[in-house]
């Protein structure tokens, strides 16, 4: 948040913040004609892994769905250099607004590509939409976003109601679907609340910072406006910064502590804390959900990004809200389907996956296919029971239809057996005819002796002194 009255931006750890004159700036046609007195530079990064939001934030996992792209975010602010190297290509000319002593208050220009004088547009601009570089050193939560800037010359703490009020419809006007707004105005302007409400009218996200007085329920303006997500900032602990401003109307935080930021003056990097980097975090999140969800309105971007907000550390609800950004979650958050509320009909909200409906339990087939299993089935018996008679149906034609030496053995008991045992040691049953068979009254008469032994039963032969044999 951009502090009221304004302080210069403090040096620390191992990056400088040098002041240093700015060379005279030649107005352009139509161009702002004010230079900047002094104007803030940063250094160079010291060796590192990427940038540490990336990971504190799941930024990775979250380009891979969205990236920002084809969604344009308004910066009203001290101005943002487009010159600095991870800004190429993120930023519109924008326009100025600077204040004036006639009736009217101030004028619009178009301000200078790199004049941002405090830096301070610049770092914002940066965190919403810096280009992706090597190692990602430097990243901005929405790297596919582009940047309208929207500068107040005199400084926001300089400027009337009207001038901020201008400055927001300019940047309505412009096609801005997210409006940063990363200063805290501590009265109720009419005209500012009516340019906030108009932005709303038009579908615009609007993100404010809470502000960094370290107060409790002390209303600061826009974010206290209703429909504006206003945001706090918690450290690297994920604990809410003292200085972040509590009360009811906060929505959510995020990361405000010792952030790594985008530097004016054409190149290096400066370290700032405070809620108007958290904002710029969100800004950069909405644009996200805006360029993956484009059907979504701006409340539901708003409701999106509180509902998946991940709860902070402590009991800080009042500096926090719903809890810390969690962009991954923004863009894979389960809204709506089945409330079951009157007449809600289980339709999914816009960007939401309608939860499903349990299944019911249904037979696994229904009768028509119930049906052509059991004929398949059927006809597969068929087909396995003349496989397994095909031989048996070839033997018996073979024996033109009568029984064969197995056949009659099974019927006629004893007798055939040893027909049948006579027959296996003269050779092999297929190469012998069948025994004669004994007409039946002559197996009759072999039981009550008076008969013939049956063809083909071994008789032994007679001794020349058996009874038989004998005469007398």
């Amino acid at each position: 948040m951009r502090p009221l009255p304004r302080r210069p931006a403090a040096a620390v750890a191992a990056l400088a913040v040098a002041a240093t004159l700015a060379t005279p700036l030649a107005a352009a046609p139509g161009a702002a004609a004010a230079e900047c007195r002094t104007e803030v530079t940063g250094a160079e990064l010291p060796d590192g892994g990427p940038h540490r939001l990336i990971d504190r934030l799941g930024l990775r996992q979250a380009w891979d769905l969205a990236t920002g792209a084809g969604v344009t975010v308004a910066v009203i602010d001290s101005g943002v250099d487009a010159t600095h190297p991870d800004l190429t290509g993120a930023v519109a000319r924008g326009s100025e607004f600077a204040m004036t002593r006639d009736a009217d208050e101030f004028a619009r220009t178009t301000p200078l590509p790199e004049q941002d004088c405090e830096g301070h547009g610049t770092a914002v601009a940066g965190l919403v939409a810096a280009r992706r570089s090597e190692g990602d050193r430097m990243a901005g939560v929405a790297p596919g976003a582009r940047i309208y800037p929207v500068r107040i010359a005199d400084g926001v703490g300089e400027a009337s109601p009207n001038a901020l009020a201008a400055a927001v419809n300019d940047a309505v006007d412009s096609g801005a679907s997210v409006l940063n707004l990363s200063f805290a105005y501590p009265t109720d302007a009419e005209p500012l609340r009516e340019a906030v409400e108009r932005a709303l009218a038009d579908d615009v996200v609007v993100v404010a910072a809470a502000g960094n007085e370290g107060t409790e329920d002390v209303p600061m303006y826009p974010a206290a406006y209703d429909g504006v997500l206003a945001v706090g900032a918690v450290g690297d602990d994920g604990r809410a910064m003292d200085r972040s401003n509590a009360a009811d109307w906060v929505d959510l935080a995020a990361y405000g502590e010792d952030l790594i930021v985008v530097s004016s003056g054409g190149s290096g990097y400066r370290q700032e804390s405070g809620t108007s980097f958290a904002t710029a975090q969100v800004s950069g999140t909405a644009a996200l959900v805006r360029s993956r969800f484009p059907g979504l309105s701006g409340p539901e971007v708003a409701a999106r990004l509180t509902g998946s907000a991940t709860p902070a550390a402590g009991d800080e609800g009042a500096r926090t809200g719903a809890g810390i950004l969690d962009p991954f979650a923004a863009l894979t958050h389960l809204e709506g389907g089945g409330g079951g509320g009157d007449g809600d009909d289980g339709a999914a909200q816009p960007g939401g996956i309608p939860v499903q409906a349990l299944p019911t339990d249904e037979p696994l087939l229904g009768p028509t296919a119930a049906t052509a299993v059991a004929w398949s089935a059927g006809l597969l018996l068929a087909v396995v029971l003349g496989l397994l008679a095909a031989p048996a149906v070839r033997r018996a034609a073979r024996r033109g239809w009568r029984l064969g030496p197995d056949d009659e053995g099974a019927g006629a008991g004893a007798g055939a057996g040893a027909a049948g045992g006579a027959g296996a040691a003269g050779g092999a049953a297929s190469d012998r005819k069948p025994p004669a068979r004994t007409p039946a009254a002559a197996r009759l008469g072999w039981l009550d002796g008076s008969g013939t032994p049956t063809a083909g039963r071994p008789t032994s032969p007679r001794h020349p002194n058996s009874p038989r044999n004998r005469t007398g």
